[in-house]
This record gives C-alpha cells, structure tokens and sequence, in this order.
C-alpha cells in the first residue's frame, strides 16, 4: 500500500471506524483508485467532532481529496480525477 506520511495527496477517512473496516467505507474507492495508480497518499483520519471541516467537505462526509493543486469531495469526481492524472 503507497501509504506516505509525507506524500502530497491527502484522503480524509473517519478515525471511528474499527481498523479492520478503515479504508472500507466511502473513502475505498479513492483508495483503491490511488493504489491501482501506484500513487502515494496520506490519510487524515478525523473524528466525530471536526470544526472546520465542512469548509472543505459540505455534507460533513469522508472522503475529501486533496493533491496540493485541487481539493475535491465527491469519490466518484476524486476518481475521475486519479484516473485523468494517472
């Protein structure tokens, strides 16, 4: 998995799902996106209180995509968008 702490795409996950279901609820398809692309990411996990939050993600949801050029909130547009750049 090209999980990179220092890695310049970021996904947003929730930090409360038990960790043998992380990376299996709405942020598996840019996961796997990412993965099938050989693209190092980061995960932010974040909890159930996240101020700020809805700036970036309007309904409040995982995932948010981030790559330091675009910021996007919607999976299948974050796939898309792998998919364009890969």
């Amino acid at each position: 998995m090209p999980l990179n702490a220092n890695a310049p795409i970021e996904v947003t996950a929730f930090a409360w799902v038990p960790e043998p279901a992380r990376g299996f609820v709405k942020d598996l398809r840019v996961r796997w996106a990412l993965e099938e692309a050989g693209l190092d990411y980061r995960v932010r996990l974040i909890g159930q209180e996240r101020p700020g939050y809805v700036g970036d993600q309007p309904f409040n949801q995982v995932p948010f995509f981030s790559d330091g050029a675009v910021r996007i909130c919607e999976s299948g547009a974050i796939v898309q968008y792998v998919g364009e750049q890969s």
